[in-house]
């Protein structure tokens, strides 16, 4: 068995684990390979001049607590039937951590199929998202101010200006520029899915969807304003002739559920939705740039079975509004693993929620060195590839 990079000509070869292990349309895999796909972003197991194992690293730029990070997003994680059980995906996914490490990337994500096959390699939740299943009719009492259009290459600049609004509330998205939007296009047409964006004195919000029968799926709805929104919905409503009931996934800080006249007949879901993980601990705290004239110190026990330079104990000091970590001999103040700490670089839990989680305590001066460096805040990302 070797584990490497794939090379130009095993393209066939990747393509055809995809096919065997994901169920996704003729349409949108040629979409995929074509622009997506890159073999020097893809790892794979070779058993006797066989590819039989792999996975891909797309790289997007990541934009988390107001810093923006080259990132690789794990996906495509696939193996052939008859190699499964002898531990390719730990070797893989050892292999893909050490080379995340070496090209000094701090962060990446995932997501998952099934979160108990990652958390054993340091990802963890991160990313939640509001799901809603509301009833057509419900929507019937809407209106739209404006009008709607198809949208195209011609309404980039709309969508990421859209975009741009509408996420600034929240942390940890991809960067959405107009090649981002092109891209975006394409894939959705792939899976036969529309875009049409509301105009009203301007352009003021999108909706992405599928048509699944008598289920709309709606994958983004964005919007500068809550009479944008309400016309989206009156747009979802004017679909009532074909689907009974729609889904519409969404950030935790979404607005919907304010303005639906009997929400209680909606059914309202927080649903996990992506992973994270810390690859360079060091490197990653150290780029934080922190409020506070505090200067505090601690030595915090990091376990990282997967990353030998995030294990350890790790000194943290805060001076200058800067933290400087180094790794120390000294007793440490509070132990968590890899998984923990990615929750808290994340901003995805506080300090006291990582100390009830894990079950310890911490000395004062620790916690409050903890409370500045880590706040928790809305994290939102919609990417499936």
């Amino acid at each position: 068995m070797k584990i490497r990079y794939a090379k130009e000509c095993e393209i066939k070869d990747i393509k055809e684990i995809w096919n065997y292990c994901f169920d996704d349309g003729e349409k949108f895999v040629e979409y995929y390979f074509k622009n997506k796909y890159r073999k020097q972003n893809t790892v794979v197991v070779d058993e006797g001049e066989e590819i039989v194992s792999s996975l891909q690293l797309n790289q997007y730029k990541l934009r988390l607590n107001n810093k923006i990070y080259d990132t690789s997003y794990v996906v495509g994680v696939s193996t052939f039937p008859q190699v499964r059980g002898r531990g390719y995906m730990k070797s893989i996914m050892k292999f893909t951590l050490k080379e995340l490490y070496k090209k000094n990337q701090l962060v990446s994500i995932l997501m998952p199929i099934d979160y108990r096959l990652y958390r054993k390699y340091g990802y963890e939740n991160c990313y939640d998202q509001l799901e809603y299943i509301i009833d057509i009719e419900d929507l019937r009492r809407f209106k739209i101010d404006g009008r709607m259009y198809k949208a195209n290459e011609f309404n980039i600049e709309n969508l990421v200006e859209i975009s741009k609004k509408f996420l600034e509330d929240t942390n940890g998205n991809v960067e959405r520029d107009e090649k981002y939007y092109l891209n975006l296009i394409k894939e959705i047409k792939s899976e036969d899915g529309h875009i049409y964006i509301h105009e009203n004195n301007g352009y003021q919000g999108y909706i992405i969807y599928f048509l699944n029968g008598e289920n709309m799926f709606v994958r983004e709805i964005y919007y500068k304003n809550i009479d944008s929104l309400k016309s989206m919905l009156k747009f979802i409503y004017n679909h009532n002739t074909q689907c009974n009931k729609v889904t519409i996934s969404a950030p935790i800080n979404d607005k919907i559920r304010f303005i639906l006249d009997n929400p209680k007949t909606c059914d309202i879901k927080i649903k996990p939705f992506m992973m994270g993980r810390i690859v360079n601990l060091k490197g990653y705290l150290e780029t934080l740039e922190i409020d506070s004239k505090s200067e505090l110190y601690t030595n915090v026990l990091v376990q990282d079975e997967f990353i030998n330079e995030n294990n350890g104990v790790f000194k943290i000091s805060l001076k200058n509004n800067k933290l400087k970590v180094q790794k120390c001999e000294e007793k440490h103040d509070v132990q968590f693993n890899i998984n923990t700490i990615t929750q808290l670089a994340f901003s995805y839990i506080d300090i006291n929620e990582a100390l009830l989680l894990n079950d310890t305590t911490i000395s004062k001066d620790a916690l409050e060195l903890f409370k500045i460096i880590f706040n928790k805040k809305n994290n939102y990302i919609n990417e499936y590839i």
